[in-house]
């Protein structure tokens, strides 16, 4: 680790490893150096469980997406014996990249020699390879990793020894049980080029006390920002609830599946499973920010609207997909000018660590946790 990498990280640590009501946020330079970028590539996304689909958007054999995580290109693939794979997608003789813009097939082809994988990633053909002495096939299988579903939702660990996913998140499963996420479709997706750090939608997702400033309307009448509270759950996610104004019923598009607790119908809860699966969950549907992280300063976010199919099955479900697609866009939108203002204020001169407010702990947890993992050796 260079000198200033390790004078940043100290900086890092004073501000933000101690008592919320004592701590700063990460120093700007969290969100602006490429050093610390790197490091969160190698020591956060590289070895922790990323979220990057969702198993019914691959519902048969063959069906698959391509995504990056941590700069290494992926194909998340469902083989012929249902099992959801995440491949490495840069084929095994000079490199081109597998799976852009393919459709569902039996096999995966090469679009440059058109060496050709099963859907395991083992080889099967290698045209014209006859003469290449000493050629085996056996040792050009494309490599794989570490994947799992859970509640639907497809996650991919890149290192050797990742720890299994689903029991480190055992309490966030009970809570959710209710809602049958597993079940969830895709009613709808929303996308945007974000020309910021991650972290600074996630800071913002993370807390409530926008509300009043960014949204005045579609959020703080109801929600306000003075009763949403943090919990310190000493786990992998961290937690916001933010009840509705006098405990009311909060006013939904469907109608709540049976078994939704009374306490998440009067109000709603948004989480980020770390590193950086952003989860709102309301009374009626869940709505989940996906990153594709590929720079300090971009990403491209991908807002999938998720309902469960019962509450579908109504004959205006069209007309309240579009409802809930236009809610998503226009909240969103609120948020852009806020991200934006923020990415520019971190490059001046004159910007600093600046103290959080006791809304905010939300933040203060999912940066403390991500201190610990860049000092992870």
């Amino acid at each position: 680790m260079s000198a200033s990498l390790a004078n940043l990280m100290e900086e890092g640590r004073n501000a933000v490893l101690r008592p919320l009501a004592q701590a700063s946020t990460l120093p700007p330079r969290f969100y602006t150096s490429p050093d610390i970028f790197e490091a969160e590539r190698e020591r956060v996304f590289r070895r922790n469980w990323v979220s990057v689909g969702r198993a019914s958007e691959i519902p048969d054999a063959g069906d698959r997406f391509r995504i990056d995580v941590a700069g290494e290109p992926l194909m998340i693939v469902r083989g012929k014996d249902t099992q959801i794979r995440a491949l490495s997608a840069v084929c095994r003789h000079r490199w081109m990249l597998l799976g852009e813009g393919a459709e569902s097939s039996g096999t995966i082809a090469c679009p440059y020699h058109k060496w050709t994988y099963a859907l395991d990633g083992t080889l099967m053909a290698a045209p014209l390879m006859d003469k290449a002495e000493g050629f085996e096939h056996d040792a050009c299988v494309l490599p794989s990793f570490a994947c799992e579903v859970w509640n639907g939702f497809i996650f991919v660990n890149l290192s050797s020894d990742a720890e299994p996913l689903a029991r480190s998140l055992t309490p966030l499963a009970e809570e959710f049980a209710p809602w049958k996420m597993d079940e969830l479709e895709i009613a709808g997706r929303v996308e945007f080029d974000q020309p910021c750090n991650w972290k600074v939608l996630a800071d913002n997702f993370m807390e409530a006390y926008h509300h009043f400033a960014i949204h005045p309307e579609t959020f703080e009448p109801n929600y306000p920002a003075a009763i949403s509270h943090a919990e310190e759950t000493n786990a992998p996610w961290a937690a916001l609830r933010m009840p509705h104004r006098d405990g009311a019923l909060s006013e939904t598009l469907f109608e709540p599946l049976d078994g939704i607790p009374d306490s998440a119908r009067r109000g709603f809860s948004v989480f980020n499973v770390y590193p950086s699966m952003l989860l709102a969950v309301l009374a009626d549907s869940v709505i989940w920010y996906r990153m594709e992280i590929d720079s300090v300063e971009h990403f491209k976010l991908t807002i999938y609207l998720l309902v469960h199919p019962q509450a579908l099955d109504v004959p205006d479900a069209e007309t309240l997909r579009s409802f809930l697609r236009d809610g998503a866009f226009a909240v969103h939108m609120e948020d852009i000018p806020a991200c934006d203002g923020v990415q520019k204020g971190l490059l001046s001169g004159s910007a600093r660590a600046g103290r959080l407010s006791h809304l905010e702990g939300a933040i203060h947890e999912q940066q403390k946790w991500l201190m610990a993992e860049l000092d992870r050796p």
